[in-house]
This record gives C-alpha cells, sequence and structure tokens, in this order.
C-alpha cells in the first residue's frame, strides 16, 4: 500500500494525510510489518526523516513494541538500519525495550549497525557493549567501482571454497543481519542440509557490501551449526576467517563469537 510506501520514504505528509483520512495507524502489511516497522527502516537512508515519521505515528497511537512477521520490533530495525542515532533515540524515550533480541537469540546491540547506536542501545539497555573491533582505527579508503568488482570477485571465490566446506555462505544476503540469517537458513533448506552435515553460515548483506565500498573493509556475519552455542560461533569464526587470510586477505577478528571479522579490501 501506498502510505506503507510513505513511510518507508520519510514522507511525513502522506503519513499525516492517510492518517488524516482515517488508515488504521496499527495497521499491517503482509509481512506483518506495520507502519511504524516501515518508518524504521527508512533510518539507512535518512535517520532524521525517519525519525520524524515514527513520531508522528507514535502521537497518532502506534504500538511502540508490536512485533513484525519475524518477531523483529520497530526498535530492533531502527538499529538495523540506522547510520545515526535519532529514530533510535526516539523510540526509547517514547517506551520502546531497549534490551531484546530477534527471532535467532541475536541482542539487538549486537545487530545495530552503527557503533554509535549498538552504545546507546547498550548503555540503555543496560547490558555490556559489543566488543570493539581492531579495525574501527583502521584507515578507510573509498573503492572504485573496479576495485569492487575485483574484490567481490576474490570474495566469492573463498565463499565457494566456505560453500564446499559445509557452510551456507551467501554474498549480498538480504538487507541486515537477520535477513541475511534467514536467506542462509532458507538456502540450507534447499540444499538439504541438515545439522549433521552443516558447519555453519557466513555471509555479508547489501548494508555490509554498501559499507565496504564506501570504506574499504567489508564486515561478515557468521553462525555456528547446530545450535549457535559460544563454542560453534567461535569454531565458525575461526573457520572463516582462516579462509579469508588464506586467500591473502587482511582479517581483522577478536575471536569471540559475537563479534564480527573486518576484511581489508584495500590491500
Amino acid at each position: 500500500m501506498v502510505v506503507f510506501e510513505a513511510a518507508h520514504n520519510g514522507d511525513l505528509a502522506a503519513v499525516r494525510a492517510a492518517l488524516d483520512a482515517g488508515f488504521d495507524v496499527a495497521a499491517v502489511n503482509e509481512y506483518g510489518w506495520s507502519l511504524l516497522h516501515q518508518a524504521a527502516t527508512g533510518a539507512e537512508s535518512d535517520p532524521a526523516r525517519a525519525a520524524a515519521v515514527l513520531a508522528a505515528l507514535l502521537d497518532a497511537g502506534a504500538p511502540v513494541e508490536h512485533p513484525g512477521g519475524d518477531g523483529r520490533t520497530a526498535l530492533y530495525l531502527a538499529a538495523e538500519f540506522s547510520q545515526s542515532p535519532e529514530a533510535v533515540e526516539l523510540l526509547i524515550a517514547r517506551g520502546a525495550d531497549p534490551d531484546i533480541t530477534d527471532g535467532h537469540g541475536s541482542h539487538v546491540t549486537v545487530n545495530a549497525w552503527c557503533p554509535e547506536v549498538a552504545a546507546l542501545l547498550a548503555a540503555a539497555a543496560g547490558v555490556e557493549p559489543p566488543a570493539p573491533d581492531e579495525a574501527d582505527s583502521a584507515p578507510e579508503r573509498k573503492l572504485s567501482r573496479a576495485q569492487w568488482r575485483a574484490a567481490k570477485k576474490r570474495i566469492g571465490a573463498v565463499l565457494d571454497g566456505l560453500d564446499a566446506a559445509g557452510f551456507v555462505a551467501l554474498a549480498d544476503a538480504g538487507t541486515t543481519q537477520s535477513d541475511g540469517f534467514d536467506d542462509c537458513s532458507e538456502a540450507a533448506e534447499e540444499r538439504d542440509r541438515g545439522p549433521d552435515d552443516l558447519v555453519g553460515f557466513c555471509y555479508y548483506t547489501r548494508q555490509d557490501a554498501k559499507h565496504a565500498r564506501e570504506t574499504g573493509r567489508l564486515f561478515l556475519a557468521f553462525w555456528g551449526a547446530p545450535d549457535g552455542s559460544t563454542r560453534k560461533m567461535e569454531h565458525a569464526g575461526e573457520l572463516v576467517v582462516r579462509a579469508f587470510r588464506g586467500a591473502g586477505f587482511r582479517v581483522d577478528w577478536n575471536g569471540a563469537g559475537s563479534s564480527r571479522p573486518s576484511v581489508d579490501l584495500t590491500g
């Protein structure tokens, strides 16, 4: 519906017009997402405009804790999509619970795209912030189209090798980490990979690809089968990092299952 697109695009006038015309502020689309969810995802392109739409929806009575079709709240989505804290700050101030996990048990602080947002959520939830990545202090360098194409080809070869070694390894898997995990889960089912022959998942999302082109660093997501336990996560991470280093990439990783390896694409 047009109003859902307007919420995602940060079109405050269109959203207000729809509400004034009687549109149900608590309505959901075919994916179980409300207008509040859609506005939260709009934080990727313009966090300030997204915050304005979120405020208007909350003023109109939108339920702040409504779980989407996959269990993620608007705050969870805002944390995953936003490159700055405006939308997340607003939702917390309006009563959103910051101490939340997704359907896979991943805390919102782990899946937050922006370190500033992750720190904000950790403070609000009273939990330890995610371990800092060693690459945070590394210089950033935007990649040209040709450099990204070349890097993507090398990355694809590593992912192919991981896939052959028992991982489900995907490039451009969804937009957020939760989306990527779902894509890997579907791929595992299609390939009929059960717990006995599945090592885990390794993937990067479209958000990760965008960040890599802008900074020269690609953050990888991984998961250790069959249960994502600490031991399995650390083992899967070690295998992923070893594969990329074996292909000549410089990889920064602190060894924790909750930390994402960072692949240097500038070398």
